[in-house]
């Protein structure tokens, strides 16, 4: 909801400062730092709607997983099934969260999607942690679309 309402706010922000700008009401000295607290907020509000977005996708095409940094397309031939197996944290340890594992051809991929605790929450490090039944309730989801592409049915996207 706060970019829905900040993103207008900023474009009128810069708008005043280069209108103050030309009009000689506001010197370079002024607007600087206004730049850069304008360049802040937009910067926060990107990360902010990335963090939104991790998570699964599937399609026709594939599996889209999204992480905070980057996205990864699967095509539905390379995949083989999913899992629930541990997290893993830095250097390969496994973590005590639970998370959805993608079966490729190539091996398992993880997935920023974790299983937590009663309710949905972000995690500071990678992306959502379902509550229990929306995990399991995902993981069927994905086993049904895989099972649709394979069978040569297409997938229904919801």
């Amino acid at each position: 909801m706060a970019i829905l309402y900040g993103s207008p706010a900023l474009l009128l922000l810069s708008a005043g400062m280069m209108t103050g700008l030309a009009a000689g009401r506001l010197t370079v000295r002024q607007a600087g730092p206004m730049a850069v607290g304008v360049a802040v907020i937009v910067a926060v509000l990107l990360v902010a709607v990335r963090f939104h977005l991790v998570g699964i996708y599937y399609g026709k095409r594939g599996l889209l997983i999204r992480y905070l940094h980057r996205s990864r397309l699967l095509p539905w031939p390379e995949v083989t099934g999913f899992d629930v197996r541990p997290m893993t944290v830095l250097f390969g340890l496994e973590g005590r969260q639970q998370a959805a594992w993608v079966l490729t051809r190539d091996g398992a991929v993880e997935t920023p999607v974790r299983a937590g605790g009663p309710v949905r929450q972000l995690e500071s490090r990678s992306g959502p942690a379902l509550p229990a039944a929306d995990f399991n309730q995902m993981m069927r989801r994905l086993c049904e679309a895989h099972a649709a592409a394979q069978a040569g049915e297409g997938v229904v996207v919801r």
